[in-house]
């Protein structure tokens, strides 16, 4: 008797990595990497920005078994913004051993800035997704950085009900680990864990020498904010703000922190 073979199923294995360094008194591109589906564009930025560079997943989107890695460095006395050219969507799994998996690696030199404004990640219902996120950042350095996270398609009527969402990140300042979180989801979204009704999360993650004006900035910003709960901390110097809604509560509550806490727009990929 012939036993079936399951089907073999493409998967993808991505990486790009991009790197700023300072010549002649200007930031400028050092270093390129893309290997399929990932890409990197680079769209010229507002008079008086800095670089800015776009990530660009081109299958459309990130199925079970997927691998992407995925690496910005900003040389020493840099400046930088990253974005994604539009929300990343992870499919439902195809087997519930087999999650797609995503790294990144966030490197800021000494005295430099990095702005890592990816959008949002919705997660299908079924999906099965880890990432992780390590952020190096140098004394002198600074980074603000946020992520998004939707639970299921609610304008499709769709709930995440199963699957599973492993989202961790960390924070190295100077070397040594000065802040580190994981968010995992597995089954239902927990709505005894304080999500009650929500889809959606927003995590801005701040890092500076002298983060407490910061830190006032943002509390004064979320006391604003509209449809959505809404809270900010500081842990060993690393600011931490939450935004928890309805999606495209969440969304529009973050661009506008995201505004405000700049007093820049928002790179013009998030408004396509």
């Amino acid at each position: 008797m012939n036993a079936t073979v399951p089907p073999r199923l493409q998967r993808a294995s991505g990486e790009s990595r991009v790197a700023f360094a300072v010549r002649d008194g200007t930031t400028r591109l050092a270093d390129l990497y893309q290997r399929d589906p990932c890409r990197v564009l680079f769209p010229d930025p507002e008079p008086g920005d800095p670089p800015h560079a776009v990530l660009v997943t081109t299958s459309g989107g990130i199925a079970s078994g997927d691998a992407l890695r995925m690496a910005v460095e900003v040389g020493a006395g840099g400046q930088a913004v990253v974005a994604t050219q539009a929300a990343e969507k992870i499919y439902r799994a195809a087997q519930a051993s087999d999650p797609c998996t995503i790294d990144v690696a966030l490197e800021v030199g000494a005295g430099a800035t990095l702005d890592w404004l990816p959008q949002e990640t919705i997660v299908f219902e079924g999906a099965r997704v880890k990432r992780r996120t390590v952020a190096d950042v140098a004394s002198g350095a600074a980074l603000l950085a946020c992520e998004m996270v939707v639970l299921g398609r609610a304008a499709s009527g769709e709930r995440f009900t199963g699957g599973l969402l492993l989202d961790g990140w960390s924070v190295r300042r100077g070397g040594r680990l000065a802040w580190t979180d994981t968010l995992r989801i597995e089954g239902e979204t927990p709505l005894g864990a304080g999500f009650g009704e929500s889809n959606a999360l927003a995590t801005v993650i701040g890092v500076w020498d002298a983060p407490q004006p910061f830190f006032e900035k943002a509390r004064t910003l979320l006391e604003g904010a509209e449809r959505v709960r809404a809270g900010v901390t500081l842990v060993n110097g690393v600011m931490v703000a939450r935004l928890l809604g309805e999606a495209t509560s969440v969304r529009q509550a973050t661009m506008a922190f995201l505004r405000g806490f700049r007093a820049r727009p928002l790179p013009r990929v998030w408004h396509v």
